[in-house]
């Protein structure tokens, strides 16, 4: 029960309130649209990611209570430089909800670099930068990546309009990624499970994230 009020206090301060902080209540909080840019060097290694998450309007309304300081009506991104790094801060603990394995074991990742938030549209958008701390050579053997909070408080969802995943322009050619299904298929979770329990406790919860993220195969061919 302590580490799921940490976790929902230190992620998402804006909803730490007391109806969340409830062992009823372990189903996802906070949906994020996310996407994904694998960084390559010429020498077909993965030196890291860009993510892009576009939380949901809900948690928006709720993460903004205050930080117009000088109450213009806008957002602008000093105002917002606190809760940005709030959130980059709590990540650590989570590897940033990025799960990379190559041939078996996760790789490791440097703290974010050039991280921001934004207001546009009417939602937060978060961005940064992981670097990996070796570089990782797929020519011939695929990186396994995967986006996803193992205790299943974020839901992350395809985006509507932009691609989940791209691989960077400095890619070689011969590079590519394939998309693998998820076990579980969370469409009719978003439609009828926000602000619903799951009825599960918090122990009971941790490792279900998994199993609705799709995974991504990425690698580049040999000659």
């Amino acid at each position: 029960m302590q580490n799921m009020n940490v976790y929902v206090c230190a992620i998402l301060s804006a909803l730490c309130w007391a109806g969340f902080a409830n062992k009823a209540q372990a189903h996802p909080h906070v949906f994020i649209e996310s996407e994904t840019e694998v960084l390559l060097n010429t020498k077909h290694q993965i030196t890291g990611f860009r993510h892009k998450w576009v939380f949901d309007s809900q948690y928006t309304a709720f993460a903004l209570v205050g930080m117009d300081v000088d109450k213009d009506g806008k957002y602008s991104p000093h105002e917002l430089e606190p809760l940005a790094k709030e959130n980059i801060e709590s990540l650590h603990e989570y590897d940033f909800f990025t799960h990379g394995t190559y041939k078996g074991k996760a790789i490791k990742l440097e703290n974010p670099t050039d991280y921001k938030l934004t207001y546009i549209n009417n939602v937060l958008a978060l961005e940064f930068t992981l670097l990996a701390k070796q570089p990782v050579s797929i020519l011939g053997n695929p990186l396994k990546l995967a986006i996803y909070d193992p205790e299943f408080f974020i839901a992350f969802l395809e985006p509507k309009k932009q691609k989940e995943m791209r691989l960077a322009s400095t890619a070689p050619k011969n590079c590519m990624f394939e998309k693998r299904k998820a076990a579980m298929d969370q469409t009719n979770l978003v439609e009828s499970r926000l602000g619903q329990p799951m009825d599960l406790s918090n122990d009971e919860n941790i490792g279900a994230g998994a199993f609705f993220a799709p995974s991504f195969h990425i690698s580049c061919l040999t000659n």
